[in-house]
């Protein structure tokens, strides 16, 4: 059952586990439709194209984690040692294992969201409609998006309370992980994110 409803450990799901329980019940079974149809079709696309090159693959999944691995130290070296407190993920009786699934859909979601829609929709928007340079285009959706990103996880019922530590750590790892993308690609963000929570999950079990 704990697969079926997984407790909320943040804004984000609280406000995804909230949005849905809103739904009339008509439209969330179209909606998990829609959902699957989409899935489905974007597997036949997948299924269609050569397949990737396995050796660049790995590479790309090494630095990954090689980055996951060193953005907790970097960004509290440059904050002078501030940083985000470890604790146990608060899953009551659910299996132990749940906290790390539910890391890895966090990542995959927080940058889908805040980096390939808010940083890249809103890099677009500058570019074409204020014709700004893509470099400044750039620099100031990445900025927007590591305030957006900082402040979502302090914000609804779920959310941390909003201290300057916290705050500021995630505003600096948002503001990384946004140029990491610029740069490196949303790949390469999204398994350095799942990564790095991971290894918050694997030092909260056993700090």
């Amino acid at each position: 059952m704990s697969l079926l409803a997984p407790p909320t450990r943040n804004a984000a799901e609280d406000a995804v586990v909230s949005l849905a329980s809103r739904m009339p019940p008509e439209l969330a079974i179209w909606l998990r439709r829609g959902m699957l149809a989409l899935l489905l079709a974007l597997a036949v696309v997948l299924a269609q194209r050569k397949a990737p090159r396995v050796a660049r693959a790995r590479w790309m999944i090494l630095e990954a984690f090689v980055l996951a691995m060193a953005l907790g130290p970097v960004v509290g070296w440059m904050l002078g040692g501030l940083g985000l407190s470890l604790r146990p993920p608060d899953v009551g009786s659910s299996p132990a294992w749940l906290p790390f699934l539910m890391s890895v859909g966090a990542g995959v979601w927080e940058e889908l969201v805040f980096r390939l829609a808010l940083l890249g929709g809103l890099t677009l928007l500058l570019v074409r409609a204020l014709k700004l340079e893509l470099v400044v285009a750039t620099g100031l959706a990445v900025l927007v998006s590591a305030l957006v990103f900082a402040l979502y996880h302090h914000l609804g019922a779920m959310g941390e309370p909003l201290v300057a530590p916290r705050f500021a750590f995630r505003l600096l790892a948002g503001t990384i992980l946004g140029v990491l993308f610029a740069t490196r690609g949303l790949a390469v963000v999204v398994y350095m994110h799942v990564f790095y929570d991971l290894l918050c999950d694997v030092r909260a079990l056993h700090g």
